[in-house]
């Protein structure tokens, strides 16, 4: 083989890694509380559940809340198997985790339930949307729509609570749009009846500027048909050979 055929191949193959590359590269981080466009997901996608070690989705991906971490705790809410946690310090502290929506139309996802369960020393965690095309008439039409208990009527206690179907309750808007003034509750009804271009970017669950020092447990958040289970740890794998029985009984050791 000439020498000009194998650096021929040499440049295809740097070429065809790089292509496989570069997307990946390309939307790995959103800059600023919108992230580009390039950043959407394809389409809503599901993840029934979200551990420490496989988070599936859920984190912060925009630079401004880096510093906002959740975690992953040991303790549960219902089930056994943990949860997020969202830890505050003090009344200047925030701690959020969202999952990408896929740009699914915000009239859609209003159709299907939206809930999560908590525990607290006080039920104080919200729910948020964060939405392009309403009609903000800046930053592409985006602002975050929030349900929190204290406007919905929520027991406030420190047992286990489940917030089910808050796609009937009140919500605010962080701007003035269609249907919603900055900050007055409003219904999810008006802000999609007024809002009909609007999508879901990201969903997520927080625990807001203003709250006292506490831990708030979250799990099985439910959004667009889909539940996700907080874990502290992964499911261990099965170690049965379920309905194929010993391999070795057929072919012998």
């Amino acid at each position: 083989m000439s020498n000009n055929t194998r650096r021929a191949g040499v440049v295809a193959a740097l070429v065809s890694s790089a292509a496989l590359i570069a997307p990946a590269f390309a939307g790995a981080l959103p800059t600023g509380s919108l992230g580009s466009d390039g950043d959407k997901a394809p389409g809503f996608t599901c993840d029934a559940t979200s551990t420490a070690t496989t988070a599936n989705g859920w984190g912060i991906p925009f630079t401004d809340e880096k510093d906002q971490t959740a975690s992953y705790s040991a303790e549960n809410v219902f089930d056994s198997d943990g949860s997020l946690n969202l830890e505050v310090t003090d009344v200047t502290d925030r701690s959020v985790s969202y999952h990408s929506a896929g740009s699914v139309k915000l009239s859609d996802a209003a159709a299907k339930e939206i809930g999560f369960s908590e525990r607290a020393v006080t039920t104080s965690a919200a729910f948020q949307l964060r939405l392009t095309g309403t009609t903000n008439p800046e930053d592409n039409g985006f602002t975050t729509l929030v349900w929190v208990p204290s406007e919905n009527g929520a027991p406030v206690t420190d047992d286990a609570v489940k917030h089910g179907d808050i796609q009937d309750g009140l919500w605010w808007s962080t701007r003035t749009i269609g249907g919603a003034v900055k900050d007055v509750p409003t219904s999810l009804d008006a802000i999609v009846e007024a809002n009909p271009d609007a999508t879901v970017e990201h969903y997520g669950v927080s625990v807001g500027t203003g709250s006292a020092a506490s831990n708030v447990f979250v799990d099985t958040v439910k959004f667009n048909g889909c539940t996700t289970n907080f874990a502290k740890k992964d499911a261990k794998p099965e170690t049965g050979t379920g309905s194929l029985g010993n391999l070795g009984n057929i072919f012998g050791s």
